[in-house]
This record gives C-alpha cells, structure tokens and sequence, in this order.
C-alpha cells in the first residue's frame, strides 16, 4: 500500500512523539543523549519557520514514519528526526519520506542538505548513501562515531523530474 506522506498537522504531535519515543528507546537508548527531543515539545513551532518543514508518513490513516528539515543556513537545510515505525520498514517509507525532503528543499533553494547521525544508526547511513548523499565527516569519540552526510542539490539529483 502507498503510504501518504503530507506536511505535519498539529493534532499528530502526540502520534508523532510517541513514535519517535517508542523508537528511540527499544533501539537507540544507549545514544539518547546525543538527541535530545526539544523539539519533539513543540514541532510546529521548531519546524515551522521559512525554509523549514515536517512530514509524516501514514498508513490507514496511522502515523508510521516522519522526517523534519531544518534550516541551518540560506544554502543549507539540515535532516531530522526520520524514522519509520518497525513493522512498516523495508517498504521504501524511508525512501518516500526522504524524496518528499528533498522536493520541499530543492522547492525552497537550498543547495546542499546535511544528515547527522551516530554509527548506531546504519539502516538511515544506508538509506542516504543509496540516495546520493556522501559521508563528508567521520569522527571517532570513544566508543560513538559521528556521521555527517552531505547531498548537493545542484549536481547528481535522482530525484529531479
């Protein structure tokens, strides 16, 4: 089945943070601390700004997946909190949600997106890397790698139509 994927609504905060809660700590709790969910309070508000946005992605009307876009500067849009509810994984959700962000910033100018990340989370590394974002930096600290991803708007676009 297509999922739906549209921009976030108010009323799905509860399901929205419920989701990324749930996910964050059955499979990251040993990171958590690396993301901390300040913006998880108040997601209208922290992705609300020109140039920033949040999706979900809905199932039969559940919320199974989201992905917020941040803007870090007039060139550059940051990718948050993308995550795909368990059962609904492997089905190119990911995938659906990651087009839909790159439209939004290409739509809004930017010209370089960045994904941030911990090597606890290989299934995202993948999806970015199969899509056309390149490891830009790698840092080891202690036991923790830290990941940033870049993707070029301008050059080597699968997503351009």
């Amino acid at each position: 089945m297509e999922p739906e994927i549209r921009k976030f609504q108010k009323q799905d905060a509860p399901e929205v943070k419920k989701l990324i809660d749930d996910i964050m700590d059955s499979e990251f709790a040993d990171v958590l601390g690396a993301f901390p969910p300040d913006d998880l309070e108040n997601i209208s508000d922290y992705y609300g700004k020109a140039g920033e946005a949040f999706y979900v992605a809905l199932i039969d009307g559940k919320i199974v997946g989201s992905i917020g876009i941040k803007k870090e500067d007039d060139r550059t849009a940051l990718i948050r909190r993308i995550f795909v509810f368990p059962k609904y994984r492997g089905q190119q959700l990911g995938k659906h949600l990651l087009e839909k962000a790159l439209e939004f910033c290409r739509e809004v100018g930017y010209q370089e997106v960045v994904f941030k990340t911990t090597s606890r989370m290989q299934e995202a590394i993948g999806l970015f890397e199969e899509n056309g974002f390149h490891e830009k930096v790698h840092l080891k600290l202690g036991n923790t790698e830290l990941f940033k991803l870049t993707y070029f708007i301008r050059e080597n676009s699968p997503f351009i139509r």
